[in-house]
């Protein structure tokens, strides 16, 4: 550091080094190459998305209901969202520090404050320009059907986006820096969403993020309660700038680490290590009581039933509200789908086979001890299926959620034909595509190495690294492929809610049903790793 340099100064002049020679490690070539194919990719599935909505113009009524009633389905994913900020607040976050920032800037004889800002402002700057790439999505794939000015429907609809995404991070930053516990921000959290709620509800617009969300349709109804939005964000953004630097040291500490091993999983693809790490980083750990106590003798006929619920009775409140949201959301897409959104049947197939796996748990308990596993005195396969009922159970649940959230889009007739035929196929589907996904192990041609890690034997044995990319794409494609054939019948069913096509919805389940089935066979031939 020079003489007449402020720590402040030289700690700028140093980050700009860093990034200077970032910069000088990529040719500018490669860069190219890659914003190019980022681009091509981009344009070519929102293209292609376009072609899967309607194209039919609402009428001048439609068009004023959804004015009327969409502000307060967007108010409340925005209050999801920022309640989400508010639980990374009270965890560390939002600001993913790098280990040398943590140990060397900020135990530096200088102003927290002024290190973390610029890294504050990059991550808003970020979160913004994601927001409005995906409100530009949003309002593309929407001037399809509203009769309004397609560029004003998009601006719109990108601002929007992008003050909402603002906003949470703020949130987050405002929670972090002042060392909210959870419980506060869990509680603000649950507040601010029951708000939304009772405005969905009720047809209310009390809710700010209610009127917030009205900026999004402004092309259709110029409502002035959107200026809401600006201005709750800039002022949320400066509450959460200012204590930034109260931020914990060894929550941040904390964070760095699990998000960098976080980061190597995902490189792995090793699933099952991602959804571990994100429950340390999100700090949810089993309830040391149960729900409820499971009384009586233990059965020698089902110990593995019984073993499944002591376990499903010790989730966390969080896991147990996470899944339901899971079931709610795969209602509102199984909705969005009979009212003419056809693609939303994939977020639905993906939301319950994500809920699967909570619901798979237990067995996946029995892969992360392989030696336990081992141990078992039965075949090991045969111990795996044994967790499944318990597991097909819990995705009734899920599945029953599912239809009674679906029932606010979709006529009772439709709801109750299906739920008579798909029940028991897509429940069963999602119990084994969760399975499937929790014992499939990491890919790659090292399999000694991945069997001790994953604790899996059989995986990738013999096989080149060519072949071994097609495994990597096969185990993430396949698992969620199975739901995603088990839920596609529905789309049979017709837009008759008087007459509902539940001949042909019946004819499609067969052809689900092998698939599960092949999906219970390959499970059935996992086994523990001997190393």
């Amino acid at each position: 550091m020079a003489d007449d340099e402020t720590p402040e100064e030289a700690l700028a002049a140093l980050r700009r080094a860093r990034r200077l020679n970032h910069r000088r490690n990529i040719h500018w070539v490669d860069a190219l190459y890659n914003v190019y194919i980022t681009a091509f990719i981009s344009i070519g599935v929102v293209l292609y998305a376009s072609t899967l909505f309607p194209n039919d113009k609402l009428d001048a009524a439609d068009a004023a209901d959804l004015a009327n009633r969409g502000p307060a389905w967007l108010g409340l994913a925005i209050a999801l969202a920022v309640g989400f900020g508010l639980r990374s607040g009270a965890r560390g976050g939002p600001l993913t520090l790098e280990a040398p920032v943590v140990h060397h800037e900020l135990m530096a004889p200088i102003d927290r404050g002024a290190a973390l800002r610029p890294i504050a402002f990059r991550q808003l700057r970020f979160v913004a320009y994601a927001g409005a790439l995906l409100g530009g999505i949003v309002g593309v794939l929407a001037s399809h059907r509203i009769p309004a000015n397609p560029v004003l429907t998009t601006a719109c609809t990108m601002a929007s986006f992008a003050l909402a995404g603002v906003l949470a991070t703020g949130a987050a930053l405002m929670i972090s820096g002042r060392r909210l516990g959870v419980w506060w921000a869990n509680f603000i959290a649950l507040v601010i969403i029951a708000w939304s709620v009772v405005d969905l509800t009720l047809g209310w617009r009390s809710s700010p993020l209610t009127m917030f969300a009205s900026m999004a349709f402004w092309e259709i109804r110029f409502d002035p309660a959107g200026l809401v939005g600006p201005v709750l964000t800039a002022a949320i953004v400066v509450a959460g700038l200012a204590p930034i630097g109260n931020v914990s040291i060894e929550a941040s500490r904390r964070r760095s680490g699990l998000v960098s091993q976080l980061r190597f999983a995902v490189t792995l693809q090793d699933m099952r290590t991602v959804v571990l790490l994100r429950r340390q980083l999100a700090e949810e750990t089993p309830r040391s009581r149960p729900w409820l106590r499971i009384g009586g003798r233990p059965s020698r006929l089902f110990p593995t039933w019984r073993r499944d619920w002591q376990g499903y009775l010790r989730f966390p409140l969080v896991r147990i509200g996470r899944m339901v949201a899971l079931a709610a959301v795969a209602g509102v897409s199984f909705g969005l789908t009979w009212r003419g959104i056809t693609p939303a049947f994939i977020l639905a197939a993906l939301a319950l086979f994500v809920a699967a796996y909570e619901a798979a748990e237990p067995l996946a308990q029995e892969v992360d001890h392989p030696s336990r596993w081992l141990g078992a005195p039965e075949d090991p396969g045969l111990l795996l299926l044994k967790h499944l009922p318990a597991a097909f159970v819990v995705m009734l649940v899920e599945c029953l959620v599912a239809a009674a959230v679906a029932l606010l889009l979709v006529p009772p007739e439709v709801v109750g034909s299906l739920l008579l035929i798909e029940l028991v196929p897509v429940a069963g589907a999602a119990a084994v595509a969760g399975a499937a996904g929790t014992v499939v192990g990491t890919p790659g041609p090292m399999s000694d190495i991945q069997g001790g890690m994953t604790g899996m034997s059989g995986v990738g044995d013999g096989l080149g690294g060519d072949i071994v990319g097609y495994q990597s794409i096969a185990r993430l494609v396949l698992p969620p492929a199975v739901v995603l054939v088990a839920v596609a019948p529905m789309l049979a069913v017709g837009s008759d809610p008087n007459a509902p096509d539940t001949t042909r919805v019946s004819n499609l389940v067969s052809f689900s049903l092998l698939v599960t089935m092949a999906a219970v066979g390959y499970v059935r031939t996992r086994r523990p790793s001997k190393a």
